[in-house]
């Protein structure tokens, strides 16, 4: 540990992300914790998003320990969150095992502006570094065209819409043959996940999964 981590454990302890209990080092959690936020667990997916996309993944509830950590980072640029979610994957490899190892990970892209705003791309930012160490590196293969209504609040129908005709391929991009993984954040309706997963299985993708950090979806 170096100088400067020692002095910020001495003024500000670790704790854990959920209970706030105090824990040996910073991004560590309790591990009953740990274990009650892990919920891996297949999503449920519409006709319409089945015919793009494989299957969908989450690995825990939005509301069981990870929303404080997904939207302090998302919102107020808490990277300090990092730390905390990276342990959280770190003990959710088995997931990986249904995804190809020749697979590529896509992070769901924000719009330019958004994503200088915040200077960011929260899936990328979370997801990159502990796929890379498993074999599976990522790859910004999607373009997100214009900035659109947050999805919050709206209705199935109207979240279908929102993103209707926003995604594409980035230059350059071949998908064909090529077996990817979609990564983000959580997951509501599915329909972000099912219109990049369109855009991407158009351009020739063979399969397209999906994995995010947290959904509610039952």
């Amino acid at each position: 540990m170096g100088i400067f981590e020692g002095i910020l454990d001495f003024l500000y302890p670790p704790r854990c992300p959920k209970c706030r209990a105090y824990v040996k080092a910073r991004g560590d959690w309790c591990v009953e914790c740990l274990r009650e936020t892990i919920q891996i667990h297949r999503l449920p997916l519409s006709v319409e998003a089945a015919g793009s996309l494989m299957a969908v993944w989450a690995l825990g509830r939005y509301r069981g320990g990870l929303q404080d950590l997904i939207r302090g980072l998302k919102y107020h640029g808490k990277k300090g969150n990092l730390p905390c979610i990276r342990t959280f994957l770190n003990s959710c490899d088995r997931v990986l095992a249904d995804v190809p190892s020749s697979a590529v990970a896509v992070p769901v892209p924000l719009s330019p502006a958004r994503e200088k705003q915040r200077g960011f791309n929260q899936a990328d930012l979370m997801f990159r570094g502990w796929l890379a160490e498993r074999g599976i590196p990522m790859e910004r293969m999607l373009l997100r065209k214009r900035e659109t209504t947050a999805q919050y609040g709206l209705s199935a129908e109207e979240r279908r819409e929102n993103v209707q005709g926003v995604f594409s391929l980035a230059e350059g991009i071949c998908a064909r043959g090529r077996d990817v993984l979609l990564v983000d954040d959580i997951m509501t309706t599915g329909a972000t996940l099912s219109a990049c997963a369109k855009v991407l299985r158009r351009g020739g993708a063979a399969r397209v999964y999906g994995l995010v950090l947290a959904s509610d979806r039952a």
